[in-house]
């Protein structure tokens, strides 16, 4: 039996389903941002994610039920599954008119990161979920832009980027922005030697 949608209740948490970074990458990434964060452009109109709150979001699902956080978090585990280093393609600024605009950093997606993804949305709809329209891009936002500001694209902080656990994630809204945290993950196993 599959969860309930959402009824779009205000108080209803909005969940996704993310990639978390190993340490060496997440101390990869905030060195790109301590490098990014010296222009005097980003200082004024830069807000930059948390390291701790950095991820690669693979479904968002928006606002979710009590019985579809339960069954997410029942299924997690299926989901887990080695996944090489991925590649680093650049970091971008991506155009957005009705928020602030994000810059991230943009993944070259190997077979294994894709094929996840299509799982994410086939359990997403399992739980109720509307079919994602948008295709899967692979990234991780480093920071969100104000109107006005034009920073530095900072370069990619490595080749590649590791990822060392799978999330069920809510974003909570804020004045200051939004803030993250897990309602549930499992690590990933280290991927087979090819």
């Amino acid at each position: 039996m599959t969860p309930t949608p959402a009824s779009g209740d205000p108080g209803s948490p909005r969940c996704f389903l993310a990639l978390l970074p190993d340490a060496a990458s997440r101390d990869a990434l905030q060195r790109c941002r301590e490098v990014a964060a010296t222009s005097p452009a980003s200082a004024r109109g830069t807000r930059w994610v948390e390291a701790a709150a950095l991820h690669l979001t693979l479904r968002f699902f928006g606002a979710a039920t009590s019985a579809q956080v339960e069954y997410l978090k029942h299924m997690l585990p299926t989901l887990a599954r080695g996944l090489p280093a991925l590649s680093a393609r650049r970091c971008a600024i991506w155009p957005n008119r009705a928020r602030l605009r994000p810059v991230v950093l943009e993944f070259d997606p190997p077979d294994a990161l894709l094929a996840l993804a299509g799982e994410c949305e086939t359990l997403a709809q399992k739980a109720g979920f509307e079919a994602e329209s948008r295709a899967f891009k692979a990234h991780l936002t480093l920071a969100r832009l104000r109107p006005g500001c034009l920073p530095e694209i900072p370069p990619a902080p490595a080749a590649s980027l590791a990822f060392e656990s799978l999330a069920l994630m809510v974003s909570d809204l804020r004045s200051g922005g939004a803030s993250y945290r897990s309602l549930a993950s499992v690590a990933l196993p280290v991927p087979a030697k090819t």
